[in-house]
């Protein structure tokens, strides 16, 4: 088998050429590896002198979703789809390089508008709908080990937060609890998966805007801001990696680029990655009084392991891959320590044992069957000159999935395969709410990368390696209900060079289904989900839900007053049972209402 021709197996995935002018650059590389689950991972050149020369991948959890730079302190818990807390120990080495190279701009740190950073429930109207992020009402779905057994509520409300209201955040630093300070800067992007509502001038004592808007006008400023201090982000961002899967990432060398010596670098986290130095016993969630009961009970304890880097050495005029499997060093664990972009030593707090501790510490980075974790190739002139891009993909269509449990937010892709002077690497999927115009980079670049039709927020593989002409049929995901979308195809090939993508447009119908949450105020009553009296009460909510469309309404409104009013009873004995006391006839007349035959 030629060395191309693992590309033709159908496990590449490639991140578009950081440098959209250097689309067709004479020279390319390709990085090779294949990760563990949820991994999160950057990718970035320098010379081997440790000029930082540009990124060439990073995961969308922290390029779109934001994760290392939203509202909330940095030591909150975390949890499936967690809306809050800045994970700023996600990729420290990567930020803290990227942010002080030669001529680099700075990010503005996203706080919460009004509620102090220790609290994950608001302290007023606050909030905005949120397509991806969601906070469960019920606890034990919070926990670490149920996080691909349950699903977002119904609606869910967050506050997309605004830049630097707040000075402080709670946190506890070498075991002493502390506010500690804020700067205006931060070293990740705010999210920018999110279209923020029209802000009327008017605005609100607690809030800048009025009962129908409450994002500050700062939201609608974010992705903005965030393409200006980081303008090759959309061509970088890659969906998080499919746990094993091999993937090979490319980057397009710019012909301005020097001759000689030069270092591919890998950074890469998962949360919650325990051993016996880093769990929750040795690094517990905070508990002081700035934190709130949903900051504290709810979700878990995020820090784990530290991030886990590898290098490799290459030179320009080299072909021949080299690897490593070794890692270069270590990160912060939660990025808030005097040297938080320093790269430690590997020593004994990391695991490295394939056998006894996979896909943990280093082996996020899994070994492959040739023994690298990491390896870096150079294509060169003597391959890539000379060579036509492929051509458009053909009879592109999209439409739901046949399935009505998951056609509001799964589609069926369907393409013919377009010939190619060289063979294709990958098929780039990018999918948008805004229009992907045929012969429009800029708007096919600024879609969110394709994911495939999982509960997971993985990347879409689509096999590659098919005869020109041949129908493709696939499977992908990443949608939300009653939303129209775009879907951009286009094909690379093994020297990164995109050909012209197709466009398809499809619309996911509404949920067939879709049970709520909690009970917010019965469980916060009670104290659990499962008493009896609760599990009635939302049975028969959910049953009239689907039956009845003027519940439905009123499930929504108590969707966004709930949670608020559950986090007051959770502060006081007495308020819980004389909750009790009011509710009490409405949990007995749903038991007995399902009691019946």
């Amino acid at each position: 088998m030629s060395r191309y021709g693992f590309l033709l197996m159908g496990t590449a995935l490639a991140a578009a050429g950081a440098l959209e002018g250097q689309a067709f650059a004479s020279r390319a590389i390709a990085l090779n590896f294949a990760a563990t689950e949820r991994a999160q991972i950057a990718i970035w050149i320098e010379k081997a002198d440790g000029t930082f020369m540009g990124t060439v991948g990073l995961t969308q959890a922290v390029s779109v979703r934001g994760i290392g730079n939203r509202p909330g302190a940095t030591q909150m818990n975390s949890g499936y789809h967690w809306p809050y807390g800045r994970r700023e120990g996600v990729l420290p080495i990567w930020a803290h390089r990227r942010a002080t190279a030669p001529g680099a701009l700075q990010f503005n740190r996203v706080t919460f508008q009004s509620r102090p950073e220790g609290f994950a429930s608001r302290t007023c109207e606050d909030s905005t709908r949120d397509s991806y992020f969601c906070l469960s009402f019920t606890a034990e779905s919070t926990r670490k080990d149920g996080l691909d057994a349950i699903s977002c509520a119904s609606i869910f409300n967050s506050d997309k937060g605004r830049f630097g209201a707040s000075p402080t955040e709670p946190a506890v630093i070498n075991g002493v609890p502390m506010n500690r300070a804020l700067d205006g800067t931060s070293l990740y992007p705010p999210r920018r998966d999110f279209t923020a509502c029209s802000t009327p001038a008017t605005v609100n004592p607690c809030m800048h805007g009025n009962d129908s808007c409450q994002d500050h006008p700062d939201a609608a400023t974010f992705a903005d801001h965030v393409r200006t201090v980081m303008p090759d982000i959309d061509a970088v961002t890659m969906a998080t990696p499919p746990a094993g899967a091999e993937q090979t990432v490319m980057f397009s060398i710019p012909d301005s680029w020097p001759e000689g010596d030069y270092v591919a670098w890998l950074e890469v986290n998962t949360e919650g990655d325990y051993n016996a130095t880093f769990n929750p016993n040795t690094l517990p969630t905070p508990n002081t009084n700035d934190w709130d009961t949903w900051a504290v009970n709810f979700g878990y304890p995020y820090r784990g392991q530290p991030s886990v880097v590898y290098s490799v050495p290459f030179n320009m005029a080299n072909s021949t891959p080299t690897s490593t499997s070794t890692p270069a060093g270590f990160g912060s664990v939660d990025g808030l320590d005097a040297n938080a972009g320093v790269l430690h030593s590997m020593d004994g707090t990391i695991a490295n044992d394939p056998v006894g501790a996979p896909g943990s510490g280093a082996d996020r980075l899994l070994i492959a069957s040739l023994g690298y974790r990491l390896q870096v190739e150079v294509r060169g002139q003597d391959f890539c000159l000379n060579h036509s891009p492929p051509e458009p993909p053909a009879s592109m269509t999209a439409e739901p999935v046949a399935d009505a449990k998951h056609s509001h937010q799964w589609g069926r892709l369907g393409f013919v395969i377009p010939p190619s002077e060289l063979p294709i690497a990958k098929y780039e999927v990018r999918l948008s709410t805004s229009p992907i115009v045929v012969g429009d980079a800029t708007s096919f670049i600024q879609g969110l990368p394709g994911e495939a039709a999982s509960v997971k927020s993985e990347g879409l593989m689509i096999p590659v390696g098919g005869s020109p002409g041949t129908n493709v049929q696939v499977d992908f995901g990443g949608m939300t209900p009653s939303k129209h979308y775009w879907i951009g195809l286009r094909a690379v090939d093994v020297c990164n060079r995109a050909g012209e993508h197709a466009v398809a447009e499809v619309t996911t119908t509404k949920v067939d289904y879709t049970q709520l949450s909690g009970c917010f105020v019965a469980t916060a009553a009670w104290g659990s989900p499962l008493q009896s009296s609760v599990a009635a009460m939302r049975r028969v909510r959910d049953r009239l839900r689907s039956d009845a469309p003027w519940f439905a309404v009123m499930s929504d409104l108590y969707q966004r007053s709930g949670p608020p009013a559950a986090a007051l009873l959770g502060r006081s004995d007495a308020a819980r049972v004389l909750a009790r006391r009011l509710i009490g006839p409405l949990g007995m007349a749903a038991e007995a209402a399902q009691a019946k035959p």
